[in-house]
């Protein structure tokens, strides 16, 4: 067994800075990554091989920002292990891992959890064909292999990353079929006035808008792309307005030629290890969401768990990188090292920065019509093919929950275990009965959390208790 003081999950921009802020104070410190390279999703690297103007000149300053940031684990006090997936925590601070070379436990004092985020998405008819994907999928092949997702790519969802995804693609040589935002122009930029004083958010946004309206790019406000036209791969997309309530508008319907649609309405929170590890949660009304609750310190309600970043509720990475200092230095401090308390600057540098993702978000709010106006063919769940209806005829015969919902269908318990159709779900649900997505709830977190070898599931080192959570699954990281 691996013991150490403080273990960081997830080396995106939280994980590092929380993995630093310890390491400086001078606890021992291991960072354990899925990635084989540390940054994240913002701060993804391509390979050490690459020249300057092989990549992307829009991506040159993040990609120098997060060498910068990722250079601080060089500390003697840090390990990193990449490849690696935490698939079982309990309240304690065990840790069961997966590697290419087998499976391990770590024992740790303290934990940080900065697992991020994942992508919401809203299916429309069509939306499995080969050449739609998520369009942080597109950056990441951008960002970490120089790639290009298709050469005529439409940006469809709702959010700031659509138009800067879409400079991102358009400087590596793509043509931009259209950017499809569900708000209308009027929504879109009187929401601006709640940016008052964010002139640096402002300046991004204008700049990424005049690049993108000199290259001709049709910036369609108001409207969702409501099927994916083509028989094998994607060949163009059907857009529609849509009403106040996001529904959209017969007979405004428009067919736009592309090879592929990259989609994003915003993110979720990647919770799983937190609720596996009895941390309580809170809804975040911003963003439709449960997130992880914790104190000033980011400690969560289980003593000795910090969280940090999207884990504790969408927030972008300038909190992100705030709060893993916040953690990790408040981690060290537990254990006796004379980190760097959390002062007035350091707090109100985070309040203030935490209020203005606060303002972007309610800029980008999902409408509930999109989600209603999801046909009933559609499918929600891919791993196990649930269509719309069928989790709307659960929800008429009683599923109120999305873990009610399984005794119906088994929706949410395929390969994702609901991290994609989760979400989609509980809206549905939600409309369909006339409750609150709160009320609705999320898929309970059960281990592993995502797909391991079964021989390493039943084989950890020693025997030890799981989470409340998992009490129906008895066995599962013990010697029988």
């Amino acid at each position: 067994m691996i013991t150490t003081e403080i273990a960081v999950i997830g080396a995106g921009p939280a994980g590092i800075a929380a993995a630093v802020a310890a390491a400086e104070a001078g606890a021992r410190v291991l960072v354990i990554d899925e990635n084989p390279r540390p940054g994240g999703q913002y701060y993804k690297q391509p390979p050490s091989s690459f020249k300057a103007n092989d990549v992307a000149s829009s991506l040159s300053e993040n990609i120098q920002h997060g060498r910068e940031l990722i250079a601080g684990l060089n500390n003697p006090k840090i390990t990193v292990c990449a490849n690696t997936l935490v698939w079982n925590i309990t309240a304690d601070g065990m840790l069961d891992l997966y590697a290419p070379e087998g499976g391990s436990r770590v024992l740790a004092k303290r934990v940080v959890l900065a697992s991020g985020a994942y992508e919401r998405v809203v299916p429309f008819d069509g939306w499995t064909l080969p050449g739609v994907t998520t369009v942080g999928a597109a950056q990441l092949m951008l960002k970490g292999q120089g790639l290009l997702v298709g050469q005529k790519i439409l940006l469809c969802g709702t959010g700031p990353l659509l138009q800067l995804a879409a400079v991102q693609l358009l400087d590596a040589g793509a043509e931009i079929a259209a950017l499809v935002e569900l708000h209308s122009r009027t929504e879109f930029f009187g929401g601006g006035l709640k940016l008052f004083g964010q002139w640096g958010k402002i300046g991004q946004g204008m700049a990424q808008r005049k690049k993108l309206l000199d290259a001709g790019v049709p910036m369609k406000y108001g409207c969702v792309v409501t099927r994916a036209v083509g028989e094998t791969e994607i060949t163009g997309a059907v857009i529609a307005k849509v009403d106040g309530n996001g529904r959209p508008i017969a007979g405004t319907e428009e067919t736009i030629a592309a090879d592929t649609i990259c989609m994003n309405y915003g993110f979720v929170p990647a919770t799983e290890l937190a609720r596996l590890a009895g941390c309580e949660q809170f809804f975040d009304s911003h963003f439709d969401a449960f997130a992880t609750k914790t104190n000033d310190d980011l400690e969560t309600s289980v003593s000795g768990i910090f969280a940090a970043g999207e884990v504790r509720g969408i927030g972008g990475v300038e909190v992100a990188l705030l709060e893993g200092k916040i953690a990790g230095a408040a981690a060290a401090r537990q254990l006796g090292y004379a980190a760097q308390s959390n002062g007035h600057d350091i707090l109100k540098e985070w309040q203030k920065a935490r209020a203005a993702f606060d303002s972007l978000s309610g800029m980008f709010a999902v409408k509930r019509g999109v989600y209603e106006s999801i046909a009933d063919d559609v499918l929600v769940c891919r791993c196990d093919e649930i269509r719309a209806g069928e989790i709307r005829g659960a929800a008429r015969a009683g599923a109120q929950n999305l873990n009610a919902l399984k005794a119906w269908n088994r929706c949410g318990m395929g390969r994702c275990q609901g991290r994609l159709c989760g979400p989609i779900a509980a809206q549905i649900i939600a409309s369909e009965t006339g409750t609150s997505v709160e009320s609705v709830g999320a898929f309970t977190a059960r281990i592993p959390i995502k797909p391991v070898p079964l021989g390493v599931v039943g084989a950890s080192a020693e025997p030890h208790a799981t989470g409340t959570a998992m009490e129906d699954h008895v066995g599962y990281g013990r010697v029988r």
